[in-house]
């Protein structure tokens, strides 16, 4: 009997025991996973790799080319070469950067040039070191050549010639006049333009 006794004892500290570790367990596994600088604890790689990455515009990572698409006065979405809609709106940005005719002599400032992009509708494309193109732009008899590191495309700003370019080279910005209307951007953009605005909306 006192065999017996003893035998359901055993047994119910052993199932208090899993029972506890089952409680505890989670948490120290928790506590001893990795964390990021923010405290956020981190997935492993095999999880991540089966999720889409975000990437956060103040983070772009260095040496990656992209194209921007900012609604006027409110949100904007930079993507890489490797979305499906970047191929056609980077050939229409190379269009528009080679049929430049002319030249503003203006100088845009740094604050007047982040007023017009707040408050305008753009396509911005950057690239992953300096591109050099042929323009339309006739000087001495030769096409003029610039070597740009972005060109910012606007679509709707007033008070300015609606086929402005603004190119931003390590000399500093460029004001160009350019041949080619900006209907062709306008349609690889537009659902880009109604999805961000129904987000903000």
């Amino acid at each position: 009997m006192k065999k017996f006794h003893s035998y359901i004892i055993v047994c119910a500290v052993v199932g208090a025991l899993l029972v506890l570790t089952a409680l505890v367990l989670p948490n120290i596994m928790a506590d001893t996973a990795p964390h990021g600088s923010d405290g956020t604890t981190l997935q492993n790689p095999g999880s991540q790799r089966s999720q889409p990455e975000t990437i956060v515009q103040d983070t772009w990572p260095e040496g990656i080319p992209f194209i921007e698409v900012h609604a006027e006065g409110g949100r904007s979405i930079r993507f890489s070469p490797d979305d499906h809609r970047y191929p056609a709106i980077e050939t229409e940005c190379r269009e528009q950067i080679q049929s430049i005719s002319a030249q503003f002599k203006s100088i845009i400032s740094p604050a007047e040039l982040g007023a017009m992009k707040h408050n305008g509708t753009y396509v911005a494309i950057t690239f992953s070191r300096p591109k050099t193109f042929e323009t339309s732009y006739i000087v001495d008899g030769s096409p003029r050549e610039i070597t740009i590191n972005e060109a910012i495309l606007f679509l709707n700003l007033e008070d300015y010639p609606e086929t402005m370019i603004i190119t931003l080279a390590q000399d500093g910005a460029g004001v160009w006049d350019s041949a080619r209307d900006r209907g062709e951007l306008w349609d690889l953009v537009a659902p880009i333009l109604l999805q961000l605005q129904s987000e903000d909306g």
